[in-house]
């Protein structure tokens, strides 16, 4: 570990860490449902601006733990968080020490991992509603929400101040529009201009748009858009007219309960404490370094869909003291990892009837409780456990007094992030607070872009290109 111990490296960075991962995913949930789902008002205001206020606490807070102590290696960072949970065993008793009697749970594990995949999911769906989902806020608006108002379709008399968001003539733009409004006592008809956005290009003079005025009162204005029902979310001041709610909501659900299934495969789901019991299977190995395993499964037959494919996935192996591999695929990037953890020896315990592998093919939640008396989460291959446990077994000691800790590896991320990442991220919210004032008009489009380029050109242009941990 090059010298790096806990003075370096404190423990106040791994509740720094999960204090962001909760209230920045949090945050940017809240954000984007407030400006999808509400209209324009206090409410929607507040929620917005608290959220955003939120997250560039947590990029600063982040960045003043990196400034402080300086940021430091993946390896370094992995280095510390082993340092903390060595030895919690105490004195090491002479021999082969006992299975502890309960095994941590492992949710912060899971939680870090899934809320880097819903960060990311919920940053592009937000600087997409911010970006095209346009409400209207002007006083217009209010004015024509408080007088009683009617939604007519009118023709366009002329067109004015367009602004594209592309080259294209299809590209999206917002232009000024002028129409006339039809006196309610039967006189000349007011023209009334008004802003509107288009995604397909400019109206053009004598085509229609769906307008909002009040009959009485032409004098208040008007406010138009291509459909009654957008017309009726503008005077609103919702990003989305109702109908478009469902089907905004149910893309964002999916993208979201996807991103965790994939965050889940990566780091497994959370596990609760739980008792070791004698019909466990337990294993006693020793770190034996890095390799790629590869799972070959029988596909089903029929159809042509018959045969064998395989999946690759690097992994930790334990040599058992009979001489076998064991592979143990752990949430953490295994190059910075299994140099520091080669030649740990301990227990490698899971439950056969704890779900998962029964049929030889899903991995099986393992643990690896070392010697030294930390606990490292992580996966058997189904195959090789259903194989390990169909063998003979012996009797498994536990000690129900065993003290152990788990080893978060990626505890200590915060002094992982590289600056340029940092710097990118708070760009990305100059760009939120910017889209969050209210003026419309095709900027918006490019704005919302920086929201999602920047933190990746940040991390591009950091001089050392390492991504924060994530587990």
């Amino acid at each position: 570990m090059s010298g790096l111990g806990m003075g370096s490296i404190s423990a106040g960075a791994v509740r720094l860490g999960r204090r962001v991962c909760v209230l920045g995913v949090a945050a940017l949930v809240v954000m984007t449902g407030s400006w999808l789902f509400l209209g324009a008002g206090p409410v929607r205001a507040v929620v917005a601006w608290a959220g955003l206020v939120v997250l560039v606490g947590c990029v600063g807070a982040v960045a003043g733990q990196v400034r402080s102590g300086g940021r430091v290696s993946r390896a370094e960072a992995y280095g510390a968080a082993l340092a903390s949970v060595q030895g919690a065993a105490g004195t090491r008793p002479r021999g082969v020490p006992p299975a502890p009697g309960t095994l941590h749970g492992t949710r912060w594990v899971w939680i870090r991992v899934t809320s880097v995949a819903v960060a990311v999911v919920s940053t592009a769906v937000l600087a997409a509603c911010l970006g095209f989902a346009q409400p209207e806020r002007s006083a217009t608006a209010a004015a024509l929400a408080d007088a009683g108002y009617v939604v007519e379709e009118l023709p366009i008399v002329a067109v004015d101040d367009a602004e594209a968001a592309g080259s294209s003539s299809r590209s999206a733009t917002t232009a000024r529009y002028t129409v006339e409004l039809p006196s309610a006592s039967g006189g000349e008809a007011t023209a009334a201009t008004f802003r509107a956005y288009n995604g397909k290009g400019v109206r053009e003079v004598g085509e229609t748009y769906q307008v909002a005025y009040a009959p009485e009162r032409p004098g208040l204005g008007a406010v138009g858009d291509t459909s009654a029902e957008a017309v009726e979310a503008r005077l609103a001041g919702r990003a989305l007219p109702y109908r478009n709610i469902p089907f905004v909501a149910a893309g964002w659900a999916i993208a979201v309960v996807v991103a965790v299934a994939v965050a889940t495969g990566v780091a497994s789901r959370p596990r609760r404490e739980r008792r070791v019991a004698g019909d466990w299977v337990a294993v006693r190995a020793t770190v034996a370094g890095q390799a790629e395993h590869i799972e070959v499964q029988e596909g089903k037959q029929g159809e042509g869909k018959g045969g064998a494919h395989s999946s690759r996935y690097a992994c930790l192996v334990l040599r058992s003291e009979a001489g076998e591999d064991v592979p143990l695929a752990v949430a953490a990037k295994l190059s910075a990892a299994a140099p520091l953890l080669t030649g740990s020896a301990g227990w490698l315990l899971w439950n056969p009837l704890g779900g998962g592998g029964a049929d030889g093919k899903a991995k099986v939640t393992a643990d690896f409780v070392a010697d030294d008396g930390w606990q490292l989460p992580g996966r058997v291959p189904g195959a090789v456990a259903a194989r390990i446990a169909a063998g003979p077994r012996g009797p498994l000691p536990t000690d129900d007094g065993r003290r152990t800790r788990l080893l978060e590896l990626g505890g200590f991320w915060p002094r992982t992030v590289p600056m340029g990442l940092l710097v990118g991220m708070l760009v990305a919210a100059v760009a939120v607070g910017a889209l969050l004032m209210p003026v419309n008009g095709g900027w918006r489009t490019w704005t919302a872009l920086v929201i999602v380029l920047a933190p990746l050109l940040g991390q591009l242009l950091a001089k050392e290109a390492d991504a924060p941990v994530a587990a």
